[in-house]
């Protein structure tokens, strides 16, 4: 089985650095255009399943994704993003300068730190295996799937594929609309494609969460 996760198209917080969490923020037009050039990159193979977070910035990717490989979005909550609570809206700098206590907890145990109202980051983790499981157990074991989510969500699967501390997420860094791909076999899941935006030159900018 190979799982091709696909982080949503740029909005426009991405562009801002404000933290997104589970807020439904639509695709700006950059984000539209990401979606599309993913969308005919991926209709080249063969799909068996389209899955898609919920919230609006991945479930309008997988919608223009889904128009072009002839599959419907199935919703999944577990492949939403870490829930911020009350980082929504803001930017790094201003968590720093509202909420200093909490945001040095953070910087010291930025894994299981829980965002204030929102998730931590082993929560997460914990969340996005549930999500793999589930595809897992539903699809034989040749299938080709298509996930689209978010760079927390997916970070935190891969951390845990490639056993890497939940400290060091911010270490792998996934362009909007980029292909991240894992397959298992023999030796379990392996990470074998990380951060593929080879279809996106010129498309894609640094962003935020």
């Amino acid at each position: 089985m190979r799982i091709i996760f696909v982080r949503h198209g740029e909005t426009p917080w991405n562009v801002t650095l404000q933290y997104q969490g589970h807020v439904n923020v639509p695709l700006n037009e950059r984000g539209q255009t990401q979606a599309r050039l993913t969308a005919e990159r991926l209709a080249r193979q063969s799909v068996d399943a389209l899955y898609t977070s919920d919230i609006a910035r991945a479930a309008e990717t997988a919608a223009i994704i889904g128009q072009h490989i002839g599959k419907s979005p199935i919703p999944m909550p577990e492949l939403r993003e870490i829930d911020v609570g009350k980082w929504e809206g803001l930017t790094p700098e201003e968590l720093y300068r509202r909420y200093p206590d909490h945001m040095a907890e953070y910087q010291r145990d930025p894994a299981r730190t829980v965002r204030l109202g929102g998730e931590s980051y082993a929560q997460l983790q914990a969340r996005s295996l549930v999500a793999l499981e589930k595809i897992a157990a539903a699809h034989r074991p040749g299938a080709t799937i298509i996930a689209v989510s978010h760079g927390g969500t997916i970070r935190a699967l891969l951390c845990h594929i490639i056993d890497l501390d939940l400290g060091n997420f911010g270490k792998m860094w996934l362009d909007n609309g980029s292909l991240t791909e894992i397959r298992y076999g023999s030796h379990g899941w392996r990470l074998v494609r990380l951060n593929d935006a080879a279809h996106l030159e010129g498309l894609v900018a640094e962003g935020g969460e």
